[in-house]
């Protein structure tokens, strides 16, 4: 389980990315939210952190602005 210590107050939780590949664990799934959250919403820790999700097949997200966590549950929901 990923996750940070952060104080952001808006919290999102998505499924993992499904992702055509011979990666067959969570990496592939890790590297491109990560690379997506750094280009659409800036720094981690400064802009975002890993949040804690009870969801077994699900990710968790911290964010400083609401207008952020809105973009990542439509894009990746």
């Amino acid at each position: 389980m990923l996750v940070d210590c952060h104080a952001f107050q808006y919290h999102a939780q998505i499924p993992w990315p499904v992702i055509d590949s011979d990666q067959i664990d969570w990496i592939e799934g890790l590297l491109l939210i990560e690379t997506w959250l750094k280009d659409s919403v800036g720094p981690r820790y400064a802009s975002w952190a890993y949040d804690d999700c009870r969801a077994l097949f699900n990710i968790g997200v911290a964010f400083r602005w609401d207008q952020d966590r809105t973009l990542f549950i439509l894009t990746w929901t």
